[in-house]
């Protein structure tokens, strides 16, 4: 269990790493028709370790769910990577198999989500709620509470504001991440989740939680543009930051941001 554990959060740090970069990213890139696109990093680092070659079928990726090793959760990621939606009866078989570990049941119930499924929200709710199950003992309770609000239910929002003040980086990574879902034009806890977020981006120790806050901003922004104020105020806390990528990152985006302020306040009578 606990190499799963450690496997997950190496992983979300790999990501992490790559944040700076998805914040610049602005090419809106479309491969021809009947062309798969070319292969990013993550799906070859996907492959590598799954020690599949680059002209593996879905079906071969959804033969690997069946076996309960160490290497299920990059298939799962692989399998949401590649959108394979023919595998959702696959994965929804391991978020109700009492068998499998909790880390590759989230993990079935993310894909599922994505997939606009919702067939595995009893089951991962009641799993959360259990004091005495993995979930509620270890850093999937984010991973949870930021699944359930992606589905509407904002119900563990509570538990999602507290790890932004943790000592451990991985968990203020976490729920530094998970706030980002709490977007949607009906939550009731959105502002709440943006002042949390402002307050990381403009005092956080770390650079690269600043940088992940201010992603997160980011993606509030997209679904309510009445925070861009918020979000540019963060940007200006961090344009001087003596962080490469974070000082970088922060005078770009502060002059698309301020665009699109203009814009947001054109538009008012």
């Amino acid at each position: 269990m606990f190499s799963k554990r450690s496997g997950k959060i190496a992983f979300c740090f790999f990501l992490l790493a790559l944040l700076p970069n998805v914040s610049l990213a602005t090419a809106d890139e479309r491969p021809c028709a009947g062309r798969r696109p070319p292969r990013s990093s993550e799906e070859k680092m996907f492959l590598r370790d799954l020690g599949l070659r680059e002209d593996v079928n879905d079906a071969e990726i959804i033969q690997l769910l069946d076996i309960p090793n160490p290497k299920r959760l990059f298939v799962t990621s692989l399998v949401r990577y590649r959108k394979i939606h023919s595998a959702m009866p696959k994965l929804l078989q391991i978020v109700n198999d009492d068998e499998a570990i909790d880390f590759d049941r989230v993990a079935a119930a993310e894909a599922l989500c994505d997939f606009g499924n919702k067939e595995w929200i009893p089951t991962i709710k009641t799993l959360s709620l259990d004091p005495n199950s993995i979930i509620a003992r270890t850093s999937l309770r984010f991973d949870v509470a930021g699944l359930l609000a992606r589905v509407g239910d904002y119900s563990q929002f509570e538990i999602v504001a507290a790890a932004v003040t943790d000592s451990k980086d991985y968990v203020r990574f976490s729920g530094i991440c998970e706030l980002a879902n709490f977007r949607h034009k009906t939550a009731p806890v959105m502002d709440l989740a943006v002042e949390l977020l402002v307050f990381v981006a403009t005092a956080d120790p770390q650079p690269r939680l600043r940088q992940v806050a201010i992603y997160s901003l980011e993606k509030i922004a997209k679904e309510k543009p009445q925070i861009i104020p918020k979000l540019i105020d963060a940007l200006e806390a961090n344009k001087d930051s003596p962080d490469k990528h974070l000082g970088t990152s922060s005078r770009v985006n502060l002059k698309i941001y301020g665009l699109k302020r203009n814009e947001e306040q054109a538009k008012q009578p």
